[in-house]
């Protein structure tokens, strides 16, 4: 899918990552999917007029070839579903799932060296627990459905931009914890496997715990689990779960506390640049020079100006 600002007719095979059954106003029944490629994540695609057999095929294959139409309305891109057929042959998984383009063991393998190297034991002890027990999710799953780092291997990029925008500030800042900032941001989203669906590394719907905690819940009690009762009690732990429970920023987005230490001001801000910034390089990445979105995938306007560095 080449995400083409003008109405274009697609024939492909597509991984669905998530369905949704609905009903029109008149009562017709009509399907919500999220495709994917190796290039791009679409969700919202619709499929009018489901009958019983379409509805079977969308309950039981997770790799379609689809026929349908094409559109950017409103600085979002929709793909209206025509025909779903199983595939004739055998699919590669590797050429519909999109890939952040990153070496993930290189980026692993640094970070669990980083935290290898603490000084502090007990964020130490703590942090590698949660890399013992998550860290291959963290190496494939996403961090968003979309929006931000929403493919294949999105949550480790995330962290790693986060923790270089977090260690950059830290030096202006050497009174924030060096070592508590990399497990704050080791430990922020990794709840997120546990908050949704996912499908080779795609995220689909929420989760029933997704719908009824959240990451940031599911999150907050988790470095407790790494460690002793008695150290669960310690100050590392409790400003990680501090870290955790604030790093949406304000009630209004979803973190019950606000930041109330320096560590978790910092990481509240990176998360928040990192996801912004990512969310207009990806829009960009789809429009025409001088052109004017916008965007109801990262809710805001977006202009491509002629002074940018462009990928080709």
């Amino acid at each position: 899918m080449t995400l083409n600002t003008k109405p274009e007719t697609i024939s492909q095979y597509c991984m669905v990552s998530s369905v949704m059954f609905k009903k029109t106003k008149t009562g017709k029944d009509y399907a919500e999917l999220t495709l994917s490629d190796k290039t791009a994540t679409i969700p919202a695609c619709k499929v009018w007029d489901v009958t019983e057999e379409v509805k079977e095929i969308l309950k039981n294959y997770d790799v379609l070839y689809v026929d349908g139409e094409a559109d950017n309305f409103g600085g979002s891109y929709k793909v209206t579903i025509k025909n779903v057929s199983l595939p004739s042959g055998e699919v590669p998984i590797s050429e519909l799932v999109p890939n952040e383009p990153i070496d993930v063991e290189g980026i692993y393998s640094s970070i669990k060296a980083e935290v290898e190297s603490f000084q502090n034991e007990l964020l130490k002890k703590a942090t590698l627990g949660l890399l013992e027990e998550y860290g291959e999710a963290l190496k494939s799953i996403s961090a968003a459905k979309h929006v931000h780092h929403y493919k294949r291997g999105g949550l480790l990029r995330h962290v790693q931009e986060m923790l270089n925008l977090a260690l950059c500030v830290q030096k202006m800042y050497p009174v924030a914890n060096r070592e508590l900032l990399i497990s704050g941001v080791i430990f922020h989203d990794i709840m997120k496997v546990k908050e949704y669906t996912y499908n080779h590394g795609i995220a689909g719907d929420f989760t029933a715990d997704g719908v009824l905690f959240g990451h940031i819940f599911l999150g907050a009690e988790l470095p407790k689990r790494y460690v002793s009762q008695e150290e669960a009690e310690s100050e590392e732990i409790k400003m990680l779960q501090h870290i955790i429970l604030s790093h949406h920023g304000i009630k209004e987005w979803g973190s019950p506390v606000e930041p109330a230490i320096i560590e978790a001001v910092i990481i509240h801000h990176v998360d928040n640049l990192d996801a912004k910034t990512y969310g207009f390089a990806d829009e960009l990445s789809s429009m025409d020079m001088g052109e004017v979105r916008k965007s109801r995938n990262i809710f805001a306007t977006v202009y491509k100006h002629e002074l940018g560095n462009y990928e080709e």
